[in-house]
C-alpha cells in the first residue's frame, strides 16, 4: 500500500503541475532574458558602495564610472574589486592596532588625491577579514598589493611615504609596460 502511495503522489503532482501555468513560466523567463531588463547581478549591486557621485575621475569621458579614491573593503567579491579596469588599484591590508598602518593609511590617502583618479585604494582590515588575508598570503601589516586591469603586479610590505609609493608604482608600471 505504501508503495502505491509513493508512486501515485509524485505522478499526480507531475500531471497537475506545481501551480505554474505555461504563461507564468514564460513570463518569469522573459523577465530575465529581455534586453530591457538585465538579469540581476548581486556583486555589481554590492560594488555600488564604491561609486562616488561628486568626483569625475575621467573628465574627458562623460558618463564614465566614478569611484571612491579611497574606500574600505566591506566583504564584496574580491575578484570584482581587483578587476577594476582603467586605473591601478592598491589593495591595502591593515590592522587597527598597528601604528604603521595608520601612517600608511595617511600616505595612501594623500597619494590617491594627488593622482586625481589614476589609482584607487581599497583598505582591507586583516583582523576583520582573516580568511582574505590568508588567501593573499599576508604575513605582515601594512601590506599593499598593486593591481592593474585585474592583474596582480607586485606586493609591498611595510610602511612607506606617499612619494615612495608613487615611485614604487611608476617603477612597477613602467616595467610591466615593456
Amino acid at each position: 500500500m505504501l508503495r502505491v502511495i509513493l508512486f501515485i503522489c509524485p505522478a499526480a503532482l507531475m500531471l497537475m503541475g506545481c501551480g505554474d501555468s505555461d504563461t507564468d513560466k514564460a513570463a518569469r523567463a522573459a523577465q530575465f532574458t529581455t534586453s530591457v531588463k538585465p538579469a540581476p547581478n548581486p556583486q555589481r549591486e554590492q560594488l555600488q558602495d564604491l561609486v562616488r557621485k561628486d568626483y569625475d575621475a575621467t573628465p574627458g569621458l562623460p558618463g564614465a564610472p566614478k569611484y571612491e579614491l579611497y574606500s574600505e573593503y566591506k566583504g564584496e567579491d574580491i575578484r570584482q574589486v581587483t578587476g577594476v579596469s582603467g586605473r591601478s588599484l592598491l589593495l591595502f591590508f591593515s590592522a587597527p592596532w598597528c601604528k604603521h598602518s595608520d601612517a600608511m593609511r595617511r600616505a595612501l590617502q594623500e597619494l590617491a588625491e594627488q593622482e586625481k583618479g589614476g589609482i584607487q585604494v581599497v583598505e582591507v582590515n586583516a583582523d576583520t577579514f582573516p580568511v582574505l588575508a590568508e588567501e593573499f598570503s599576508i604575513t605582515k601589516v601594512p601590506t599593499v598589493i598593486l593591481y592593474t586591469e585585474g592583474v596582480k603586479l607586485r606586493t609591498l610590505e611595510g610602511s612607506r611615504t606617499a612619494s615612495e609609493l608613487r615611485d614604487f608604482m611608476r617603477k612597477v608600471l613602467t616595467q610591466s609596460n615593456k
